[in-house]
């Protein structure tokens, strides 16, 4: 049997894993769905128009952080020095442990995500209908519905270059292999100590950059950069093609290091 990846030992792998991990994830779903019946009780209770004006966007605010934040939950004891062992016991080779990671963070995970929070608001809509609140139209989230191909120059024009499905993954499935790398690196609050490392690197980078680099010069930069197109749009695709190969990079070096970090954990 190959030691690497073997198909079989990788789809028992994937099925203990949503068997026994997913159950977690759901509860939490659960939590991300009382926010959208609160905010529609809320907004029954004040007689106030909110929850019509906010429910497309709450619905994609708590789809991508649901989904962010899934790694966390779904695999929060891997490297637990109590609980870690067992995940380490698992007879599955550290490319398909990544594999599964990624299957059920980025599948499974965003297809249960999608599929609880459309039907909450569904439920909320079919009670709209009964006459239970506002009357509500029927609206599907679509998550490909906008593209992040975008920049905006100096002079207010707009450069748009949509590749909805590769923009999709860039913008949350990259986020979700950031999050599987810091889940596997830290131990113990793993949220908590996320957000305050990227805080600090936040800070570090405008520091270094305000030190090092002043506007006028990184602004020269720019210029210059600009002048060696022949166009605006040549311009436009250049720099959009940059930020998505760079994002594809980052990527991959977060499932590099995720890997390597289940490889070498210590219990």
């Amino acid at each position: 049997m190959n030691e690497v990846f073997d198909i079989k030992r990788f789809c028992k792998l994937v099925q203990y894993e949503v068997v026994n991990y997913m159950p977690r994830f759901f509860k939490s779903l659960l939590i991300f769905a009382s926010i959208i019946f609160a905010t529609w009780t809320l907004s029954l209770t004040m007689d106030s128009d909110i929850w019509e004006e906010s429910r497309a966007g709450l619905i994609q605010f708590l789809f991508t952080l649901a989904v962010t934040l899934a790694p966390f939950i779904v695999y929060k004891d891997i490297n637990n020095r109590k609980k870690g062992y067992m995940y380490a016991m698992i007879p599955a080779s550290t490319l398909e442990k990544l594999l599964s990671m990624i299957v059920l963070c980025v599948v499974v995970v965003q297809l249960l995500s999608y599929a609880v929070l459309e039907a909450t608001d569904m439920l909320l809509w079919l009670l709209s209908q009964a006459g239970v609140g506002s009357f509500l139209q029927l609206e599907i989230y679509n998550p490909f519905a906008d593209s992040l191909g975008t920049i905006t120059l100096e002079n207010g024009d707009v450069g748009e270059m949509g590749l909805p499905l590769l923009d999709s993954f860039l913008s949350t499935e990259v986020p979700i292999f950031y999050a599987m790398m810091f889940n596997a690196i830290f131990r113990k609050n793993k949220v908590l100590k996320t957000i305050l490392f990227n805080m600090a690197l936040a800070f570090v980078t405008v520091v270094l950059t305000v030190a090092v680099f002043d506007t006028d010069f990184v602004g020269d930069v720019w210029e210059m950069l600009r002048n060696c197109f022949d166009s605006e749009e040549g311009f436009i695709i250049f720099w959009l093609v940059f930020w998505r190969i760079a994002a594809l990079l980052f990527g991959f070096l977060y499932l590099a290091i995720t890997y390597f970090r289940i490889k070498k954990v210590n219990y």
